[in-house]
């Protein structure tokens, strides 16, 4: 059963803190007006955060000023059901999308798709009325776990306010030097660029500056709302939204503002929030009723747990291993200056991959240059993972371990606060030492089967 949310609102100070929030994070995010090639190659296909930014705020800020009129607010037994039934609807939607596509493969059943897609709209529109209530749902526990976590907390209000959008996220375009994987030149595009357009721009970049390039879906960006994946089930939701609310925090804070310093800190950015939202969101979950077994959970919520999966062939597939010996095996050919051959290797992995029921569009120095940002991942050689799990353990308390990480200015001090602890608890930290070291967590949703995805 669903747990009741609190109610501990002064909506016009909740408001004017949430507009803070959003005027700052505007204001500190524009680009210069002189456009680089990856902008200039993505022009057509750019994503207008301003004004999604504007659109989304107002929109979402006036359902909430409504909600809170006399007569017009619903109780929260009701928006607690409105989010259950949302997430039923998304398997649903998954669901229809995979009858499409079957029949769309079968010229035969092709008198059966019409049916099936308006089913399918009927369901988004009904998704498409649940959406406000169902993402204050969700800021609501989230704000409830984060509040008891002593993390941003000002009087009773969170700050900055949990604030989120499900919808389509847009999708980034990343690119690498070819000679070593390092993330280089990005920009985000739209949502709906289709695969011919994302392999045209890849190109482009490769043929005009030389430069390994992939545009790559992913589950979350932190835009004000954060822009979220609408298909994806409640705890997923839960812990990417999260994630993205640790990284308007930081924002705040000196672990965020020094984010793209240096590329270490970019990882031990997105590895604490991918460790902390995990955690933090996982309690969110249990807090609206959710039960965590050993399976993933495929439904909204459950009232008792999920019944045991059955045991997996000895022979089975192993992603994250077969990727992590991708990754150091492409590494070892680009230090040894074997571009050509790396490439190749790369491209008969990705076959080997999609003949093992993972689609991969493309691998290439990109793509271990975007999901090595998350030191988690199958795909990243860093060390750092690792290093924030050893220090997530020595503290008490997932808060005191997000109070303690968000006052790191760069990755010498994060080494030397790591030792300290070590030396408290009996040795200095030895990466060769710990026992999680290479373990992976991600479990970021998957939204399509173009490239493996991941929180930004």
């Amino acid at each position: 059963m669903l747990k009741k949310l609190g109610s501990r609102t002064l909506p016009s100070l909740k408001y004017a803190l949430a507009g803070v929030c959003l005027l700052t994070l505007i204001a500190t995010g524009g680009d210069s007006m002189r456009l680089n090639s990856v902008q200039y190659v993505a022009a057509p296909y750019s994503y207008d955060i301003i004004s999604w930014h504007l659109a989304n705020f107002l929109s979402k800020w006036t359902h909430k000023v409504a909600r809170s009129l006399p007569g017009i607010g619903i109780s929260e037994e009701d928006r607690l059901a409105r989010l259950g039934e949302y997430f039923a609807l998304a398997v649903e939607a998954g669901g229809l999308k995979s009858d499409i596509d079957r029949i769309a493969a079968d010229s035969s059943g092709t008198s059966d798709l019409a049916d099936v897609e308006a089913e399918l709209e009927q369901v988004r529109a009904r998704k498409r009325q649940l959406r406000s209530d169902v993402e204050e749902a969700i800021e609501s526990g989230i704000s409830e776990v984060v509040r008891a976590a002593g993390l941003g907390v000002i009087g009773e209000f969170v700050f900055p306010p949990v604030d989120i959008r499900l919808t389509e996220p847009p999708k980034v375009l990343v690119t690498s030097p070819r000679d070593r994987i390092e993330r280089s030149l990005e920009v985000l595009v739209g949502p709906h660029v289709d695969v011919g357009d994302r392999e045209e721009m890849e190109a482009s970049l490769l043929e005009s500056d030389d430069l390994a390039a992939l545009v790559i879906d992913i589950g979350g960006v932190a835009t004000y709302p954060a822009s979220l994946y609408d298909g994806g089930n409640l705890r997923g939701t839960l812990r990417t939204a999260t994630h993205e609310w640790l990284h308007h925090y930081f924002f705040f804070r000196p672990l965020g503002q020094n984010m793209f310093t240096s590329s270490e800190m970019q990882v031990v950015n997105e590895t604490a929030a991918d460790l902390a939202g995990r955690e933090l969101g996982d309690m969110a979950y249990r807090f609206l009723g959710g039960t965590i077994g050993k399976s993933k959970d495929v439904a909204p919520v459950r009232s008792s747990p999920a019944p045991e999966p059955p045991p997996e062939p000895a022979d089975r597939f192993d992603f994250d291993s077969e990727m992590r010996e991708t990754r150091q095996r492409t590494d070892q050919l680009l230090a040894d200056g074997d571009i050509a051959e790396a490439e190749a290797y790369m491209e008969r992995q990705r076959q080997v991959f999609v003949a093992n029921g993972h689609p991969i569009r493309k691998i290439n120095q990109a793509y271990f240059a975007f999901n090595g940002t998350y030191a988690e991942s199958a795909g990243s050689a860093s060390p750092i993972g690792g290093q924030l799990r050893r220090f997530r353990e020595s503290v008490a308390d997932i808060g005191e371990f997000v109070e303690r990480i968000r006052g790191v200015s760069d990755y010498e001090e994060f080494l030397s606060m790591l030792d300290e602890d070590a030396i408290e608890a009996g040795g200095a930290y030895n990466e060769s030492d710990d026992p999680l070291r290479g373990v992976i967590f991600n479990e970021s949703p998957k939204p399509s089967g173009d490239n493996e995805t991941v929180q930004n």
